[in-house]
């Protein structure tokens, strides 16, 4: 049963503060991949509304990667000049100046045995996903075995009605095995624009001409850290994070939403005193392999394993179907991480108070940023709606959030966060 004061926290969380949160977010800068103008603009915008909540405001510096798509994708077809729709992949390298022509190859899924009795030498193959879902994701050790077939360039074909963007990673946690060795031109279309490409091979059309150009540079970004310093265990602490980058702009919901909720949760928990410190981190740098995040503990390790006693992630929290805790996760180079059960049930005990339900979710291709915490010891879990069929793309926008989605999560790790600073 809810406390007098968590009543208190709970009413005044408001869904659409969140969603106004989102808005003001987007608003301060677009695409916000780490490194990029916008990710300047919205490390300024979260700074700013942490200062004015009188936190105590520090920052990390981090080094990763960035990339930017300079210009969208040419995808001709040859002989007709039809155009096709799509978009790079984060990290896909570019084309020389002036693309390539090519044939084109289907290889279906793009596993060794589809290989078989084919010639993709100097061709660009097509990869396509026979089910329902995200193709790919992890796109570089695809692209990666069609470069040692000979192949020139990939194209995939999405399941959904429009693209979106997957990642030339390799999908390994280890970061010094983050990206495969051999490269390749690639994009990604929808299934739209990939019945255009079949058809068109059906007739014959076998030529296509891809073009794409894309920049792959180091960049400096900060992990954003607010204190809000607790009573007698003021040096214990509880901490709540989000990533503030994006995939694709406007990112509302990847993830602004966690980012919309986080703020929230400041807004509220910085008029209320603990015991513990509660410590609310904007990350970067999440899309990929959360190297970001990486680096942030690295920089802290000694004194997150001694004082953080749990950290709550949201990600992706306000579109799709009910909210998960990641229970299990599978990274392809790591064993199986357990997330902590006393943890994960806390949070549906106190979500069932409040007359919400979550649901729990075995990962196999990697896990969010709270992965990073419960690797050198930190309890962490994860509410997240990894579903969302607008994920990475261009229709990832404000209009479809819903703010019931993301206070029922807030309201859930607000009151898990304060009775963890109390315990």
């Amino acid at each position: 049963m809810l406390s007098d004061t968590e009543l208190k926290i709970q009413r005044e969380i408001s869904g659409l503060h969140i969603k106004k949160n989102v808005e003001d977010l987007v608003r301060a800068g677009a695409d916000r991949f780490v490194g990029t103008p916008g990710d300047k603009a919205a490390i300024e915008f979260v700074r700013k509304r942490f200062q004015a909540l009188g936190l105590e405001v520090v920052e990390t510096p981090i080094r990763v990667p960035s990339w930017q798509e300079t210009k969208p994708p040419v995808i001709r077809i040859e002989r007709t000049g039809e155009l096709l729709e799509g978009i790079s992949p984060s990290f896909g390298a570019s084309t020389p100046p002036g693309g390539i022509s090519a044939d084109l190859v289907l290889v279906r899924g793009g596993e060794e045995g589809d290989y078989a009795g084919k010639d993709v030498g100097g061709k660009i193959v097509v990869l396509t996903e026979e089910t329902i879902g995200f193709a790919k994701f992890w796109m570089g050790t695809f692209v990666e075995r069609a470069a040692k077939k000979g192949a020139v360039g990939v194209i995939l074909v999405h399941p959904m009605p429009w693209p979106y963007r997957p990642s030339m990673e390799a999908g390994n946690s280890v970061i010094a095995n983050r990206f495969c060795k051999e490269k390749l031109p690639a994009v990604c279309i929808s299934a739209i624009e990939g019945m255009k490409l079949f058809h068109a091979l059906g007739r014959g059309d076998l030529r296509l001409h891809l073009e794409t150009s894309n920049r792959i540079e180091p960049s400096t970004s900060v992990v954003l850290s607010a204190f809000h310093r607790g009573t007698d265990l003021a040096q214990e602490r509880i901490a709540f994070l989000a990533h503030r980058d994006d995939a694709n702009w406007m990112g509302a919901n990847d993830n602004g939403s966690g980012t919309g909720a986080l703020l929230e949760l400041a807004r509220v928990l910085a008029k209320y005193k603990a015991r513990r410190t509660f410590e609310f981190i904007s990350t970067t740098a999440e899309e990929g392999v959360t190297e970001g995040v990486w680096q942030y503990i690295q920089a802290h390790k000694d004194d997150l394993v001694k004082n953080m006693k749990a950290a709550l992630d949201m990600d992706m929290i306000g579109v799709g179907g009910i909210p998960i805790q990641v229970d299990d996760g599978y990274w392809p180079d790591a064993p199986k991480q357990e997330h902590p059960r006393w943890l994960l049930d806390m949070v549906d005990s106190v979500a069932a108070e409040m007359g919400y339900g979550f649901g729990r979710l075995t990962c196999a291709w990697g896990y969010p940023e709270e992965g990073r915490f419960n690797a050198i010891g930190v309890p962490s879990t994860v509410l997240w709606q990894w579903d969302d069929p607008y994920y990475h793309s261009i229709h990832d926008t404000l209009e479809h959030l819903n703010p019931g989605s993301m206070k029922a999560v807030a309201d859930t790790f607000a009151i898990v966060g304060w009775r963890l600073a109390h315990k």
